[in-house]
């Protein structure tokens, strides 16, 4: 008799814990959460515009979110522009934003690399004073780059700054070596 009650009370208990586990586990199988984004076509609010002392050569992409700068270095000189690019912020509201290593050809170990001294972005804001900077530096064969991305800057709403930069290659440099540099503009 003992043995027949265990076991009714065993299948009282098993009975309505295998009910929730199954109706658990029906419920996870039709759980579902619904997600109707609209995304609208804006132009960038921070974007570029060839400055003042832009080098013959040089150009926007689609949209102005895109530069490319015909940039020189002299053997032993330092070649300076100072306002070949800037970057402006069309939007009615400030916007952060900051300077970040991409890539750089020739790469570190190239023979070509040692051909070049520096070559330095600097971002100036709106009156001329400097916010940050990515230096490019070589020793040997090699590219330093200090730092890899800037921190923030805050570009005020309906505000231009400028990015600053300067070129020098060694003494005795071979002609037509080019580096080609990527930089992001990070935007927030």
């Amino acid at each position: 008799m003992k043995k027949t009650l265990l076991r009714k009370e065993t299948t009282l208990i098993t009975l309505p814990l295998t009910s929730a586990l199954i109706g658990t586990a029906i419920a996870a199988v039709y759980y579902m959460l619904t997600m109707q984004p609209i995304v609208t076509i804006n132009g960038a609010p921070v974007r570029f515009v060839l400055g003042s002392d832009a080098p013959t050569g040089s150009s926007l992409g689609t949209n102005a979110t895109y530069a490319k700068l015909a940039l020189k270095a002299y053997p032993n000189a330092t070649l300076i522009y100072d306002q070949p690019l800037n970057v402006s912020n069309t939007d009615g509201s400030g916007h952060q934003f900051r300077l970040r290593h991409v890539s750089i050809t020739p790469a570190s170990g190239s023979a070509s690399v040692g051909n070049f001294t520096f070559i330095n972005f600097v971002v100036k804001d709106k009156t001329g004073v400097y916010q940050a900077s990515m230096n490019y530096t070589t020793s040997g064969n090699s590219w330093s780059i200090t730092p890899s991305e800037t921190s923030y800057m805050s570009l005020p709403a309906s505000t231009q700054w400028i990015i600053y930069i300067e070129t020098k290659a060694k003494a005795g440099a071979w002609n037509n070596i080019a580096a080609n540099i990527q930089i992001a503009i990070d935007v927030q």
